[in-house]
């Protein structure tokens, strides 16, 4: 019952948004990064939301990324055939700086119009992912109960077609990674692969949908230039929690989103000197991605 209320009532705030942004900080504290992560989990579970995996972005304790779900968004999300799965999961970012913490989240009504926009059950969509807001700012209204929305303003329908620029990519122009004979040969080989990486990628998180033949797959890059570490320069702090990485294999095939699409979308006022290195950072991380997972 206390979810219907809540939902229902979220639903009626949300409907009305026109422009959104991409983050919202949740609170500040003065507790560590390590503390407020175990505080997020155990708060998130116990509001039946499913922990995937944590990471801290380029091996640097004082970030911290929570990934999370729950049954309303990954089915919803699963349901929209056109690689709506890369919006199956959530995200917690932590930034500890200056004796603080601020805890933020990105926006499910962000990525509602980025990923899902083309969708013809958008009504559905709209309630569920509205749902899903609600009930993560009730788990974690200990952290804060006065959210502040951040970044640049992006209209609801500019979302659904964003390119950064005309001659760049949008959601639907992803980079096919390879090419399997079978879903289950697929993720068999991009495991053994990511198990066999080395020391500069691990697993962050998997979240796997067998009867649909999906699975996305959250990866971190360690090292010097690693992909981790030139998205958080180019992008900043603030956006830790548009990471990580992501592997989708839907049937036969595994995609990555551009990172031409991919940065800009969560962070669209570039500056001009950071809009030069876009493409160079784009192209570091879908060659590190395809020499990690490419079959011999």
């Amino acid at each position: 019952m206390k979810r219907v209320i809540v939902s229902t009532i979220w639903v009626m705030l949300f409907l009305s948004v026109s422009a959104v942004k991409p983050y919202c900080l949740l609170g500040e504290s003065s507790k560590t990064v390590h503390q407020l992560t175990a505080e997020v989990t155990q708060l998130l579970m116990e509001s039946d939301f499913e922990v995937l995996g944590l990471y801290h972005p380029n091996n640097n304790e004082n970030l911290c990324v929570v990934v999370f779900t729950c049954d309303e968004l990954s089915s919803m999300a699963t349901s929209v055939t056109d690689k709506g799965a890369f919006g199956t999961t959530l995200k917690i970012g932590l930034v500890g700086s200056e004796g603080k913490t601020d805890v933020t989240f990105l926006n499910p009504h962000y990525l509602k119009h980025a990923y899902f926009g083309s969708t013809t059950n958008r009504d559905e969509v709209m309630r569920m992912t509205a749902i899903t807001d609600s009930l993560v700012k009730e788990a974690l209204r200990p952290i804060g109960d006065h959210p502040v929305y951040y970044g640049s303003d992006m209209e609801e329908d500019e979302l659904s077609t964003y390119h950064f620029l005309p001659f760049l990519p949008r959601y639907h122009d992803v980079v096919v990674l390879d090419e399997y004979l079978d879903y289950e040969e697929a993720v068999v080989a991009i495991k053994d692969k990511l198990l066999h990486g080395g020391d500069n990628c691990e697993l962050v998180y998997e979240l796997v949908f067998e009867d649909k033949e999906i699975s996305v797959l959250g990866l971190a890059f360690y090292g010097k230039d690693n992909p981790d570490e030139e998205m958080l320069a180019l992008m900043g702090v603030d956006c830790v929690s548009s990471m990580p990485i992501e592997i989708l294999v839907q049937g036969d095939k595994a995609y990555m989103l551009d990172g031409r699409y991919r940065i800009p979308l969560f962070k669209s006022d570039l500056s001009k000197w950071k809009v030069f290195r876009l493409a160079g950072i784009a192209a570091d991380m879908k060659s590190c991605v395809k020499k990690l997972i490419l079959t011999e």
